[in-house]
């Protein structure tokens, strides 16, 4: 019986190496895979609508510079009637401008930083909370900003 050894001068058996191009396609379906799966996720859950008051539809009330500190607008919007106030110099308010008992056009008054109503004796503080009268009932709020040096009222 006769047996074969191995010799020093037999070639090793052949394992199978990657090289350059195997960890080149590797890492490209690699990317492949990573980058669909970011892209089903993206797809499948989708970001928060995006809601900024200066976006969203506004009306154009007057320059910053032709608004005096203390000063009123009385703004017809469509069919509302709203009060703009600059009660400082980078503070604004806006109600509704009509009294909700009877109707009747809201003043300001600068001195006592107050709006009255001249028909039924109410009377609201800037920021349209009842501060005397027969009513509890507040006036409504706008949003109001500033772009550009120029103050808008936006849709509440």
């Amino acid at each position: 019986m006769v047996m074969d050894t191995p010799t020093s001068s037999e070639p090793a058996p052949w394992r199978w190496r990657p090289g350059f191009t195997e960890y080149l396609l590797g890492g490209i379906l690699v990317l492949m895979v990573v980058g669909g799966l970011l892209a089903v996720f993206l797809y499948v859950v989708p970001p928060p609508p995006l809601e900024l008051a200066e976006l969203q539809p506004a009306y154009r009330v007057t320059r910053v510079d032709d608004f005096p500190v203390n000063g009123s607008r009385l703004v017809h919007w469509g069919d509302r009637v709203i009060l703009v106030v600059r009660t400082g110099r980078e503070t604004y308010a806006a109600v509704q401008g009509t009294a909700p008992l009877d109707g009747c056009i809201l003043d300001w008054e600068p001195t006592s930083l107050r709006i009255v109503s001249p028909c039924s004796y109410l009377i609201y503080d800037p920021r349209g909370n009842v501060v005397q009268g027969l009513t509890t009932e507040p006036l409504r709020r706008y949003p109001v900003f500033v772009r550009d040096g120029v103050v808008y009222l936006a849709r509440s």
